[in-house]
């Protein structure tokens, strides 16, 4: 089933060496990928991609000459090229690190990066991912938002939006303690859309408070549906910068908690330290009131901001949420290993629960508890799910028994 999925990607392997072009090309062609061109460098990857294209995937060497590969993703950004983007070089790992950032600062779907030679197991574990949230239904060869706000508007009205939920483990009992709460569309001609297809359009200001406002409630009914059956399980919300400058936020959380007679502690609000900065005081304001109503606070993506120990010092958080790309890999990634090392003592420093988040393999397990992390959450414990799905799950789970290497 895996293979039939693969084998509709489209993908386009951009590499000035012929040899390294066919290796990739092979290697895509072995996991069963059908349709993969090449490009010599990143011009005539655009001239592959202006002429209607749409590739689900691209993979980049850096270093070419013509049209490099770092500026091949400032032009993907401006294309708004939506698949999912694979780096690879040869050179020092630290210009491959600042590719990546950079991708991610351009907002591309940076799926991560192989230092040369590039493996099948590499390979594999990066397009697997993208396989599986492709999966979800969401069209991946753009990124430009698939509804219009009418459109969006009148799925909420109907009910549409619709919650995944992944779970968060304590490292050393295996409990599942909690879950994060991913939000996910369902449309009758476009399918299950993920984020991207439709948060941005949230934005403004008269679709904000009911996007949150239909999030909230649907979470905290699923909570208060686990709760009644003896499942204690904290829901953790991400909130958008939109939503941080909403002043009525705070009542609205407090009145939907009362109301659904839900412990305002099981809720956790996720929030990236970057959304803070662009109305900081508006945004302080909002969650130094959420904490008032007894409602818990995460700093996510810890360290991928600009102003992560400000945010620290400002807002009084509860969890400090470290992002997967210090996780996963971790072991043989020095800088990444220091960076997650580096976290976890300052949130332990701060008497904040640590959670690490992008845990895929034994070994990030194993560093995560070595470092003393509190909690984890990643594919090495489970996907987003389905409520019904989830039900089923938390039923079989033996705690760290079920975990491969257990």
């Amino acid at each position: 089933m895996r293979k039939e999925r693969l084998s509709r990607l489209r993908a386009l392997v951009v590499d000035d060496d012929p040899f390294m072009q066919e290796l990739v090309k092979l290697t895509l062609e072995r996991l069963g990928l059908a349709d993969v061109q090449t490009a010599g460098d990143g011009r005539e990857a655009l001239d592959k991609i202006n002429q209607g294209n749409p590739f689900d995937l691209v993979l980049c060497d850096l270093h070419m000459p013509g049209m490099d590969g770092i500026e091949l993703l400032r032009h993907l950004s401006d294309f708004e090229f939506g698949g999912g983007l694979i780096l690879f070089s040869g050179t020092d790992e630290r210009i491959l690190r600042a590719a990546v950032s950079l991708a991610r600062a351009r907002f591309l779907n940076v799926l991560g990066s192989i230092h040369k030679p590039v493996t099948l197991n590499a390979l594999a574990s990066l397009i697997f991912r993208f396989e599986e949230a492709a999966g979800c239904g969401k069209k991946t060869g753009q990124r430009v938002s698939v509804l219009t706000k009418h459109e969006l508007k009148q799925s909420l009205a109907e009910d549409h939006l619709t919650l995944f939920y992944q779970p968060q483990v304590d490292m050393y009992s295996g409990a599942v303690v909690g879950v994060e709460a991913l939000a996910r569309l369902r449309h009758s001609t476009h399918g299950v859309l993920r984020p991207a297809a439709f948060v941005p359009l949230t934005e403004d200001d008269d679709l904000i408070v009911p996007f949150t406002e239909a999030i909230l409630k649907q979470a905290l009914n699923q909570a208060l549906r686990w709760s009644e059956d003896g499942q204690k399980l904290r829901v953790a919300i991400n909130l958008s910068a939109a939503a941080l400058t909403q002043l009525d936020l705070p009542q609205i959380f407090a009145d939907c908690c009362s109301g659904n007679g839900l412990p305002p502690e099981l809720v956790m609000l996720e929030i990236t330290e970057s959304q803070i900065t662009s109305d900081a005081i508006e945004s302080l304001e909002v969650l130094t009131r959420m904490r008032l109503h007894g409602i818990q606070l995460s700093i996510d993506d810890f360290g991928t901001g600009y102003s992560s120990l400000e945010r620290l010092k400002q807002i009084p958080f509860d969890e400090l949420k470290i992002d997967g790309s210090f996780v996963h890999g971790a072991v043989s990634d020095i800088t990444a290993k220091a960076i997650f090392t580096s976290s976890v003592a300052l949130g332990k420093q701060l008497a904040l629960s640590v959670l690490a988040e992008g845990v895929e393999t034994p070994e990030d397990w194993s560093l995560a508890l070595d470092l003393g992390c509190d909690l984890v959450q990643g594919y090495y414990v489970a996907h987003p799910m389905a409520p019904d799905d989830l039900n089923r799950w938390m039923r079989d789970w033996k705690g760290l028994a079920n975990l491969p290497s257990h």
